[in-house]
């Protein structure tokens, strides 16, 4: 998901795990994050407890599901410790470097496979295939498969959200626009978004579309146009970063934000005007990409909203991302047959049906997906996206947060006008390929 947390996580993870190798030999860790004494047999009461970022309330969805687990579960006592603000990424790898780490913790998509390749993380196949109850066809087929890491299964899907194209009706029907299709192109966005656009006495007070520095509605744009910043396997830059069609693509992508026609806010507007999503609400902006997590802050607005699908690229290619959270097993936990349990709990049925009851994610299990499909009309599109969803390096490679930070800061340094596109990708490309080396 848009996590602030993810985008330093791959720079902590590396730094602080270091410190666990010149630990005691993982000792620390083998007691379990809460020190309970005995093993899995034990007659005592087992204590496992499990973290997530954001809602930090006692009314949660996780607190709720957590208070059901221990009901239901007579020898385990379970506690959900979330992590409130942006420290989440901190503060988990911190932990799990001093052996003091949750038995259970929740991952982005984007971090999969750096928590994998640091061996934090527990491979769940065997406890899949001992367990006659739980059934991973009842999941999406597709999520499964991005929790599959080098052909080993190491999360458990918590819900998912694929990007679509989100757009404030106000400030269309104001300018007398028609919504967007199902058959726009890029070419139409950037149409449309300069009508969208607006200057008093020289000063800006609404753009088209937030061409921002998120990374991920970038790639589905570069998607569109037929090329990436990393080979298919996640080795190379050079030639994909720095390709001609990646330059062609990011120079028209960079002119929305600070060409002479600019339709959207530089990230200097953009914080100063509060976010994109305040942006949005607020009748400033006409058109973002991002997650259907937006809706909460959205429903309780009094914007009038749509979704639609991210527009095709000059072929016909079109491409989203699906922004998926996953549970993972802390692989010292010293209690991991209780651990699997907890995870099934929070990954279940009845857990899909609680978190998507709101609207704000979808369902993982297919068939409470198939209900929100049979009733779901104003957001339709955003489910639709799921069809035509990628992934990104990040989601490809252990090397994808190399070249997640030398795209990033590339295009840093084009926003502030320190060096043109072409360069500061071919220094990008160059930086990347040296790292992976």
């Amino acid at each position: 998901m848009k996590k602030k947390w993810s985008i330093a996580m791959a720079t902590i993870l590396s730094s602080v795990l270091l410190l666990s190798a010149c630990s005691s030999g993982g000792n620390a860790a083998n007691t379990g994050s809460n020190g309970a004494a005995g093993n899995s047999g034990s007659k005592e009461k087992v204590q496992l407890t499990f973290t997530t970022w954001g809602d930090v309330n006692s009314s949660s969805s996780e607190q709720k599901l957590a208070d059901e687990f221990n009901a239901a579960h007579p020898n385990i006592e379970v506690k959900f410790e979330p992590v409130p603000g942006d420290g989440y990424a901190t503060k988990l790898t911190t932990s799990l470097a001093s052996g003091t780490a949750p038995d259970v913790f929740l991952i982005g998509e984007g971090d999969f496979y750096a928590y994998v390749d640091k061996g934090v993380v527990e491979p769940l196949d065997d406890y899949v295939a001992k367990d006659q109850s739980f059934d991973l066809n009842m999941y999406q087929q597709d999520l499964i498969d991005m929790e599959r890491i080098n052909g080993k299964l190491y999360y458990l899907p918590k819900d998912f959200n694929p990007l679509a194209l989100w757009y404030n009706k106000r400030i269309f029907d104001e300018a007398g626009v028609a919504y967007p299709s199902d058959d726009w192109t890029w070419d139409d966005l950037i149409t449309t978004a300069k009508k969208l656009t607006k200057q008093e006495n020289g000063k800006y007070t609404q753009f088209g579309f937030n061409a921002g520095t998120w990374e991920y509605p970038i790639y589905t744009y570069l998607w569109a146009y037929g090329t990436d910043i990393a080979n298919e396997e996640g080795t190379k830059a050079e030639g994909f970063m720095n390709s001609d069609k990646t330059v062609q693509a990011m120079e028209q992508y960079v002119d929305l934000s600070i060409g002479a026609n600019r339709v959207s806010p530089t990230p200097q507007d953009t914080e100063t005007m509060g976010g994109d999503s305040s942006m949005f609400m607020t009748d400033k902006l006409a058109m973002m990409i991002t997650g259907r997590w937006i809706k909460s802050d959205l429903d309780k607005s009094n914007v009038e909203y749509g979704s639609a699908l991210i527009p095709e690229g000059p072929n016909g290619d079109r491409a989203s991302i699906i922004a998926a959270a996953g549970w993972a097993m802390n692989s010292k936990t010293k209690h991991k047959e209780e651990a699997f349990e907890l995870m099934k709990w929070l990954s279940g049925t009845d857990a899909q049906k609680l978190r998507s009851k709101d609207g704000l994610v979808l369902p993982a299990t297919t068939a409470e997906l198939d209900q929100v499909k049979a009733t779901e009309e104003k957001d339709k599109p955003v489910i639709e996206m799921m069809s035509f969803a990628r992934k990104p390096v990040t989601m490809r490679s252990a090397n994808g947060p190399i070249f997640k930070d030398a795209f990033t800061q590339a295009l840093e340094k084009i926003l502030i006008g320190k060096v043109d596109v072409k360069s500061a990708l071919d220094e990008a490309a160059k930086t990347a390929d040296s790292k992976v080396k």
